[in-house]
């Protein structure tokens, strides 16, 4: 593959980095987290007007039409700030399901809204079944009032804030489908929670909810395709949160003293802090080999299997690491270094754990999948 980045990515990466840095501070990402919301509305709008929100959305819906290609390295720029907005869950989950297999109708209604900021979306991928091919818990039913769904689907980040959530679920002839369901409907239920990044997920129960089927676009496994654009979108996110880990890292023993010389002098540290950046490179070409694969309708089933799994583990082994070597530092919650560990340990068992994608990379393998 060519790891230059075209001229396209390079602009949409540079939009992405200011606006994050401009909405980085750490004070106030604490002061999101003690909010009732977990909800950055101050980054949401500034991603809206700078047309970040809609860089998925086709022309005519008012976005820029781009692909995942050119767009996944907002996701890259997200982490090295923590941004705390649902910006995978509506671009990826949301907005390109939409965009590939929505009806007009589907598309007019919702995705000039997520383009102006003025709607979120959110996707349910954390209960499906272990192996190929996927399957779903909650039950889709039709009848003369339309397709309902029953069930519960666990774990939806943001769900609170969501306007629609995009659900798959299996209907009487044993189909898994995707489904487009209003949050305000009647019958969709949220029992919500902390999650260990301190966001807020809910398990939503559908008791008969209206919902509408994206029947749209190519007939392909629906939920594999989605979860390929998940996966990939995790596993940037990740590689932009370890980078900056590490990042901060290097510059604290840079500068963090004992003997009259830097820690970073030190073999021990100097090492570790090494090992990290490795493992951050290796995190990051499996995550651009997986985009190109995809992107560019190559084979990228196992590819994307190596890039979760090297963000689930590899993500893992920094973020304990670069913990470790600020010290007593990296145990205290008003310093920033521990909520790297925080969103790392909670993507790690986001959609899949890296022990769980290994497992489905050798059973593909077995198969005669193309690495």
């Amino acid at each position: 593959m060519d790891f230059q980045l075209t001229e396209e990515q390079v602009t949409v990466n540079d939009l992405a980095r200011d606006i994050f840095a401009r909405n980085g501070d750490p004070q106030r990402l604490f002061d999101i987290e003690a909010g009732p919301e977990r909800f950055d509305r101050v980054l949401h709008r500034d991603l809206a007007e700078s047309g970040a929100l809609g860089l998925l959305v086709p022309e005519e819906h008012g976005g820029a039409g781009l692909t995942l290609g050119a767009v996944a390295g907002v996701f890259v720029e997200q982490g090295r700030t923590l941004g705390t907005v649902p910006l995978w869950e509506t671009l990826v989950g949301g907005v390109l399901p939409l965009v590939r297999y929505g009806d007009a109708k589907q598309q007019s209604e919702w995705l000039p809204r997520v383009a102006a900021g003025d709607a979120v979306l959110t996707v349910a991928v954390d209960d499906l079944s272990d192996a190929r091919p996927y399957g779903a818990r909650v039950r889709a039913r039709s009848g003369g009032a339309g397709v309902t769904l029953s069930g519960t689907a666990v774990g939806v980040r943001s769900a609170h804030l969501a306007d629609a959530i995009i659900v798959p679920a299996t209907d009487e002839e044993g189909t898994v489908g995707l489904y487009l369901v209003p949050t305000a409907g009647a019958g969709v239920r949220l029992d919500t929670f902390e999650r260990t990044d301190r966001g807020l997920a809910s398990d939503v129960h559908f008791e008969g909810s209206a919902a509408e089927l994206l029947a749209e676009g190519p007939e392909d496994d629906r939920v594999d395709w989605l979860l390929r654009q998940v996966w990939i979108a995790l596993s940037a996110l990740q590689s932009g949160i370890s980078q900056a880990a590490v990042r901060q890292a290097a510059d604290y023993t840079s500068g963090r003293e004992q003997f009259g010389v830097p820690i970073a002098t030190f073999q021990a540290v100097a090492h570790q802090i090494a090992n990290c950046h490795i493992d951050t490179e290796a995190m990051e070409v499996t995550y651009l080999n997986a985009l190109w694969r995809e992107t560019t309708e190559r084979p990228s089933r196992a590819a994307v299997h190596v890039a979760k799994y090297w963000a689930g583990e590899a993500g893992d082994r920094v973020a304990r690491t670069v913990q470790h070597v600020h010290g007593g530092m990296g145990a205290d919650v008003t310093y920033p270094i521990h909520r790297y560990m925080l969103w790392t340990t909670q993507l790690a068992n986001t959609a899949g754990s890296g022990a769980w994608h290994l497992q489905q990379l050798a059973d593909l393998v077995d198969a005669g999948e193309q690495l």
